[in-house]
């Protein structure tokens, strides 16, 4: 499923992807759950990079502001926990 895929695979600017990082966001599921507002107090993201991730999410089908209610998935948590 495409939420369960780094955001890594949705081939933003560098500029966005470390921002996104520096906010713990690595996962497409983690992204979508975000509002514009909040991503827009990340440091060093500013309009043109929220254009560039809303337009790249369009593309999927996917928005931002989604409400996930089971995220995240048991099989993220498995892998995080065996990576910490």
């Amino acid at each position: 499923p495409i939420l369960l895929r780094p955001v890594d695979d949705l081939e933003l600017t560098v500029r966005s992807a470390n921002c996104l990082k520096a906010e713990n966001i690595y996962f497409i599921g983690d992204l979508v759950q975000r509002s514009e507002m909040e991503l827009l107090k990340t440091p060093n993201l500013g309009k043109k990079s929220l254009t560039e991730i809303k337009d790249v999410l369009a593309k999927h089908g996917l928005s931002l502001g989604v409400a996930l209610e089971s995220w995240p998935p048991v099989e993220l948590q498995n892998l995080s926990d065996k990576s910490a």
